[in-house]
């Protein structure tokens, strides 16, 4: 299947369960390798490079990714939004941006990941969460470039080391099925409910919802994209080369490449009626400010 499996002991050994794991990608910088391949912020975690698994230890990923430098290398990326496993194709290379894939990653564990994101439910007039745009009932706070949000407890932490400070933080929008990034400014004083001024919630009830859009197809097209544009360019080559050595071959055109739109099922959308909250909840800061998250180095080709 094209499910990732954790291998589990032999019952009675008493042998906990192997934690599966990759690089989660926390940011893809535009115009780098990473933004070819197609990385997404959040819900892609890259499992393998060039055949090498990777593991915890920073420097498989960082020697794997150095021993791929120009050539064109496959990554096995596991996508805990789609429950995919998909082969993608990126060129390390230096770039006009820093490392040599243009993304910061940091290990992560595929567990409870789908748990993952929390729900905006309501936005209060002339809140913080207002000013940066937050869509009731359709956004999903995913986390930073260097937490992501499992739990509240995780975002309460971001919000009180922020008050009255911007922060970046990474969206998910059901509708669009995009991820975007908002500046965000809790402010305690701002005259409302909270530091935010937003209800928002987690658990079973207000998961990130499974895609809408044909994933299968859209990863078939990403992939066939660059052989049909190879196979054009030779044809237009061949092409030129029958023009200057015959007048006659001149009025050939070369056959035409189905259109790339073609290549994607329309989409069917579901309804995506809001699920009634069964109670609101509201990001107040604590009494004593808590320290932030540890975060596990990070790192960054």
């Amino acid at each position: 299947t094209n499910k990732l499996v954790a291998a589990v002991g032999a019952m009675g050994s008493g042998q906990s369960a192997e934690e599966v794991g990759g690089y989660r990608v926390f940011k893809v910088h535009s115009g780098s390798p990473a933004e070819e391949a197609g990385l997404e912020v959040f819900f892609d975690f890259v499992t393998e490079i060039g055949g090498k698994k990777m593991d915890s230890d920073q420097a498989s990923f960082y020697h794997a990714i150095q021993e791929a430098v120009n050539q064109r290398t496959k990554m096995v990326v596991h996508n805990i939004r789609t429950q995919d496993v998909r082969d993608v194709l990126v060129t390390p290379r230096k770039w006009a941006g820093n490392g040599l894939l243009g993304a910061l990653v940091r290990y992560d564990t595929l567990d409870n990941a789908e748990s993952q994101g929390i729900r905006v439910l309501n936005v209060f007039e002339n809140s913080p969460a207002r000013q940066a745009g937050l869509v009731p009932y359709k956004d999903f706070l995913l986390g930073t470039t260097e937490v992501m949000f499992r739990d509240l407890d995780e975002l309460v932490e971001i919000v009180n080391l922020f008050d009255g400070r911007k922060v970046q933080i990474y969206v998910y929008n059901s509708d669009s099925e995009t991820i975007r990034e908002v500046t965000l400014v809790p402010d305690s004083k701002w005259g409302g409910h909270g530091c935010i001024g937003a209800d928002i919630r987690t658990g079973i009830l207000h998961r990130i919802p499974p895609p809408r859009k044909n994933v299968a197809a859209l990863n078939h097209t990403q992939a066939t994209l660059p052989h049909l544009q190879q196979q054009q360019q030779q044809q237009q080559q061949t092409h030129a080369l029958q023009s200057a050595l015959s007048p006659v071959a001149a009025h050939a055109q070369p056959a035409a490449l189905p259109d790339a739109t073609q290549l994607v099922d329309p989409a069917q959308p579901l309804p995506t009626q809001p699920q009634q909250p069964h109670e609101a909840v509201a990001v107040q800061p604590p009494a004593a400010v808590p320290q932030p998250a540890s975060v596990e180095p990070q790192v960054a080709s």
